[in-house]
């Protein structure tokens, strides 16, 4: 945990996509990260043949449980690759995974390609998909979802009446979109 902690003090950390979508989202700011990863625990520790080891950390920020999947990078820095607060179905405890089984999880081959985690159907409250430079946000969109790096992928049948949609401009309602301009 040093390692890790050192650096977060030397800033010497970078945050993937996935990190930066929690952070948009709200569940988990930076602070949060840097907070687990300062002063948590390794809870698991994953070895890729691609990608070397990997490590799960549990920490607390502000008395909310946060996991920070991380690894070192090629130059001896640290790769957040991404932040959650562990709740259920996934999580029993910030500790503790659930037992998820029956239906729900993904038969033969459904591991997943970045990580080789476990998948899971699930339902996805929203997701923002990008297609020509159009943004549009889908409501209830069954997924498939990694349990270990939270990526998250689409059935082909689904993929294509998502086109079908899109192209068809089948749009329930519009939502207002929030901007920043980084400078």
């Amino acid at each position: 945990m040093e390692w890790f902690g050192c650096r977060v003090r030397e800033s010497r950390y970078i945050l993937s996509e996935h990190a930066m979508r929690s952070l948009v989202s709200g569940e988990v700011g930076v602070l949060d990260i840097e907070a687990a990863l300062l002063a948590g625990n390794v809870l698991e520790e994953r070895f890729n043949s691609m990608r070397g080891t990997s490590y799960l950390v549990c920490g607390e920020s502000n008395g909310k449980p946060v996991h920070v999947k991380c690894a070192a990078d090629k130059i001896g820095g640290l790769v957040v690759i991404f932040a959650y607060v562990p709740a259920l179905p996934f999580w029993e405890s910030p500790m503790r995974r659930s037992n998820i089984g029956g239906s729900n999880v993904i038969d033969s081959g459904g591991t997943c390609f970045f990580c080789g985690g476990a998948m899971t159907k699930i339902t996805m409250g929203s997701f923002d998909y990008r297609r020509e430079g159009q943004l549009c946000v889908i409501k209830k969109l069954p997924a498939i979802l990694c349990q270990q790096c939270g990526e998250k992928y689409l059935e082909a049948e689904v993929g294509r009446k998502l086109n079908a949609l899109i192209d068809e401009k089948k749009f329930s309602h519009t939502e207002q979109a929030n901007v920043i301009d980084y400078e």
